[in-house]
This record gives C-alpha cells, structure tokens and sequence, in this order.
C-alpha cells in the first residue's frame, strides 16, 4: 500500500493564532527528524495565503520580517531535502489585517467558493507563483481546501485546469459539518482510494482530475472521551505544541462525544492512537492507498511517538511516499 503523510502547514485561525515558532516551525522540524530517521518524505500542503500575508506586512514590523524569514527558509529547506510542498490555500488571509500586535482574523469568506471567478483566478496565480518561487515552477500539482472546503468545485473547475492544479486530497468518505463560516459534505463520496472526477470530486467520472482521498474512520464517542480527559489528566504528553485556538466549530464537539462519527485517520493528538487501526481497516478492504493527515499546530508528545512507531512497524511493508514521488502516476 502506498501511505502519503500529509500535514496542513498553517497557524490557528480563531482569537489567537498562536506562534509561527510553537505552530509551525518547531513542530515541522520534529516531524522532520522523525522522517529522517526512518529515511521516507513527508508532503507539507503550506497555507501560501499567511506566506503572503507576511509579505505584505513584513516591512513595517519587524517580527513578521523574522517569520517570513523562518518560514520561507524551512519550506525551501523541507523541497531541496526531498520533501513534497503542495498547495494549501485558507483565502480568508486576503481579508485578514495585522494590527501591530497580533492577526485580526476574518473567517468570514472561508472558502474559495466564496470569491468570484477573476478573484479565484487571481488568488490561485499568486500563491501558486509564490511557492514556485519557493521550490521550482510546476511542482504544486496537488490541493488541499482549508477547512476540506473543496464545494461547490464547479466555480473552481477551469480555473484548476488552467494553473495545472490536477490532484486533490481534500475529501474524506462519510465527513460532513455545515457552520456559518464553512461547510463540506461528502456522504456520497465514492469508496475508493483514488479515483478520476470532472466536476464534482466526489463522483468517480472520466475527467482531467484525480482524488486521493483523506483516509476515513468510524469513531466511538468513547474514543473522544479518553481524548479529552487524557488531555486533562496529562498535559506534557497529550498537549498540542501549538500555542493558538481553532476557529469555532458550533455544536462538533458535543457531536463527537454523544454519537458515533467518521472523522479523518490522523495524527493529531490522541488520534494518532489508532493509525495501526486505520491501516488494518484500509488493508482489508484492499485498498491501495492511504492519505494520512496532520497538523504541525496539533502535533503532540503523544502523536510524534506513536508516527514513528508508526512508521517503524510498516516502513518495510508499505511504501511511504508523496504526490511529488508519484506524479507520473496521477497526472
């Protein structure tokens, strides 16, 4: 089976959005390490929209001027070592303001849907160029939609095709949350690890695009539960690195601990608990492929232990490996 560890490179997005060090870049180089032990890539879908936001607001305050540099660093650092940087876009950066101390964060057009058409177009030229200038032209091939806000693809459809923007990883089977700030709905994904699609990524259809999928599985409310509490009862291991809280989700944790769920295989905290489970699953259902997510911000002492046993126990079974390894193949 061939397994993408991917990770959404990207600050927190609700009243404090944490540090670019504690959320980003002392999480990644961890995460790092853990992959140079094991001699495999990881894939980094980089939230481009801040990258741009820093830059424009770099030259009148110094601190920012120090992020841009770590970040921009580190990513050109993660691509000349072997790793893949793909393309993560939050666009609500283009309406976010820094006030000389801190992000105001304006979530309220969270999606790209949300924009018109020559914006789209727009938004996708600028932070498509400004990772190439990161890594080198045309190696972002491959989405990832801030908040898995993939829909409605149709307004998205051709402006894809025309930035050579072809893969997408942003569905996974079964997941649905509605918000006023976002929403995604893919209870009628198809069941496959990977499939072609047109104009609606949840449909397999003869087309220019290909979905490999987040990997999916089916929670117990008990599982949260134990999440929760261990968070409580051992901070040092269970504690995110990341120093910021998300962007409100009404009524997704009530969900999460009353009733069974299916929720993305991760590594994220507690989550990462059951990646052997979510394997397991995968094999006997005798799929091909499974996409792993993550988050630099949610990485714990826990999660990062339980990735490298991870990795230890399936390196010389499966194949680790990224979009930028397996292009060829899916383009």
């Amino acid at each position: 089976m061939k397994i993408y560890l991917t990770f959404d490179y990207e600050l927190y997005f609700g009243e404090r959005t944490g540090s670019v060090e504690n959320c980003i870049i002392h999480p990644t180089q961890l995460l790092k390490e853990v992959a140079d032990k094991h001699q495999i890539k990881l894939v980094q879908f980089v939230d481009v929209g801040f990258i741009i936001a820093l830059e424009k607001y770099k030259s009148q305050y110094p601190s920012l001027e120090s992020d841009y540099e770590a970040i921009t660093n580190q990513v050109r650092t993660l691509y000349k070592e072997g790793h893949d940087i793909q393309l993560h876009i939050h666009p609500h950066w283009e309406d976010c303001k820094y006030n000389g101390q801190k992000w105001e964060m304006d979530v309220r057009r969270y999606k790209l849907a949300d924009f018109n058409k020559e914006e789209i177009s727009d938004i996708l030229h600028r932070y498509k160029g400004k990772l190439e200038e990161l890594t080198e032209k045309g190696a972002q091939f491959t989405f990832r939609a801030g908040g898995w806000c993939i829909q409605p693809f149709e307004i998205l459809r051709e402006e894809f095709i025309k930035h050579g923007v072809l893969v997408d990883s942003s569905v996974f089977q079964n997941g649905h949350y509605e918000s006023a700030q976002y929403n995604y709905d893919f209870r009628n994904a198809c069941m496959k690890s990977k499939w072609k699609f047109n104009a609606d990524p949840c449909k397999e259809e003869e087309g220019p695009f290909t979905e490999i999928p987040i990997g999916t599985i089916f929670n117990s409310p008990l599982f949260y539960w134990r999440l929760f509490l261990l968070g409580r009862m051992n901070p040092h291991m269970h504690k995110p690195l990341g120093d910021g809280v998300p962007v409100a989700a009404p009524g997704q944790r009530f969900k999460l601990l009353t009733r069974w769920t299916h929720n993305t295989i991760s590594v994220d905290g507690y989550n990462a608990a059951i990646l052997h489970r979510g394997l397991r699953q995968y094999k006997r259902l005798k799929k091909e492929e499974l996409v792993i997510i993550g988050h630099p911000k949610a990485l714990t002492r826990f999660g990062l232990k339980a990735l490298d046993k991870f990795i230890e126990a399936n390196k010389a079974k499966h194949q680790f490996t990224t979009f930028r390894e397996q292009r060829s193949q899916l383009i």
